[in-house]
């Protein structure tokens, strides 16, 4: 596990007329504060990767589709320094991931339909606060399959 990311299992009620899927409430422990939520959504074979929060944590969780959400720990600093870590999520396999910035990440779709990332900020997204690697760099120990 890399240091300072949760993982935390959430909530789902369903019943004959379908199911509500929790994701993130003001009053949790893992919750700092709003900045905006967003909707990724990424095809099978898809790899949306990689970019690094400057300041923004993050929380993702999938409630429709398959992912692997890959994280790479590129902060000296840390204890995890150099590591990388793939959480598979999923409707079936229900969480909160949050990430603490300047942990690269990305992911790749799995699910025959579009797999649907939903992300929950603490800080509104500002283009001065993100950097972006492409999928296949070296600079990251990690090979797409």
């Amino acid at each position: 596990m890399i240091e300072g990311v949760k993982i935390t299992p959430l909530k789902t009620i369903a019943d004959d007329r379908g199911k509500i899927m929790h994701m993130l409430r003001s009053d949790a422990e893992h919750f700092s504060k709003f900045g905006e939520v967003y909707f990724s959504f990424v095809n099978n074979g898809v790899i949306k990767a990689w970019h690094y929060h400057k300041e923004m944590t993050i929380n993702y969780a999938v409630p429709v589709g398959k992912i692997d959400f890959v994280l790479y720990d590129s902060r000296e600093e840390s204890s995890t320094f150099g590591e990388t870590q793939v959480i598979t999520m999923s409707p079936e396999d229900y969480f909160l991931v949050t990430v603490p910035p300047r942990v690269w990440n990305g992911f790749k779709g799995l699910s025959t339909e579009p797999a649907m990332v939903v992300n929950c900020t603490d800080i509104p997204h500002r283009g001065d606060e993100i950097e972006r690697l492409d999928f296949n760099t070296d600079k990251i120990p990690f090979k797409w399959d």
